[in-house]
């Protein structure tokens, strides 16, 4: 799951610390794509903020696509990390789900996660480029917890990819929408998905015996 500094670093919008280049490149571009917005932002001031050479960045990223892809990557990853120590922290195969969308929730609604992947993503990268990445990284968290509490019989048998889809895009435009709304709130969308997702729990007199 996210480790808890780098969450922070990340999404806090504060300038982040040195360390390998590839990823000080990555950590600098994170900060400056969430400040600035990627039209803003160009590989020199990548480049100064890290205090790297142009030959360094080159040698890690062809281009200034090529750095934004991997840093919707490395967002998801972290964002995978999160989940998955969420889902492996909770009690049950139900709560498994309810705690993977609340958290999936409270990631899509920090500023770098919704400017960087649910903005400006959109222009930069083809479905099919976002589409691999998501899969390869975060997609496959909530779809594993999702079959489990079917199979476990606590969960309604639903097709696990198109209510994966469904919840996603759900959730990266309610937060969107919540985050410049001032008649919507976080606690107004946990709300209204805990009551979304009763309807898919399995009523209590059908629940496998223990």
């Amino acid at each position: 799951m996210i480790r808890s500094q780098t969450s922070t670093k990340r999404t806090g919008i504060r300038k982040p610390e040195r360390g390998a280049t590839r990823h000080a490149i990555l950590d600098t571009a994170i900060w400056l794509f969430a400040k600035r917005g990627y039209a803003e932002t160009t590989l020199e001031d990548v480049v100064a903020a890290t205090g790297v050479t142009r030959g360094a960045l080159y040698h890690h990223f062809a281009d200034k696509k090529a750095l934004f892809r991997e840093v919707c990557r490395q967002l998801l990853t972290d964002i995978r990390a999160r989940l998955d120590s969420t889902i492996r922290d909770a009690g049950d195969p139900w709560e498994a789900v309810v705690k993977g969308v609340r958290t999936s929730i409270d990631l899509a609604f920090l500023p770098a996660v919704r400017r960087i992947l649910y903005n400006d993503r959109i222009a930069i990268l083809s479905w099919e480029e976002w589409n691999e990445i998501a899969q390869e990284t975060v997609g496959v968290s909530l779809q594993d917890a999702i079959k489990a509490a079917m199979d476990a019989g606590v969960m309604r048998k639903r097709p696990v990819v198109p209510l994966y889809f469904l919840w996603e895009c759900a959730i990266s435009r309610i937060t969107t929408v919540a985050a410049e709304s001032k008649q919507l709130s976080l606690n107004d969308v946990h709300a209204e998905f805990d009551d979304l997702l009763s309807l898919y729990r399995m009523p209590q007199s059908d629940l496998p015996s223990a």
